[in-house]
């Protein structure tokens, strides 16, 4: 009986001791952006993997719209820098403009 009941109670801590929904990692659902109106301020402003992911999707946008078929992470990695300097320079300057002029220096 004693072992039973000591298995019961063991059973119960660690069904109260398992992670439930709400101690599950918490995904951000990606929010939409005006990619014409995205200012480099609030690049500036996100967290690092978030910014990352919006240097990587404008790099990649202005990529697109030249007719890139190729990327070299060297010409790529100079010309976020430069957007990037020219973010920290001018916080109100839409990003897409900072990186149309790193394209073309």
């Amino acid at each position: 009986m004693r072992l039973a009941l000591a298995m019961l109670l063991l059973g119960l801590v660690v069904v109260t001791l398992r992670p439930g929904p709400g101690d599950a990692q918490v995904h951000v659902i990606p929010r939409r952006i005006d990619i014409t109106a995205f200012t480099c301020g609030e690049v500036l402003a996100l967290n690092g993997e978030q910014r990352d992911r919006a240097l990587i999707y404008f790099n990649g946008y202005l990529d697109g719209k030249a007719g890139a078929t190729v990327w070299i992470e060297e010409i790529a990695g100079a010309r976020i820098e430069r957007a990037l300097a020219q973010c920290k320079t001018t916080p109100a300057l839409p990003l897409l403009d900072a990186f149309a002029r790193a394209w073309n220096p």
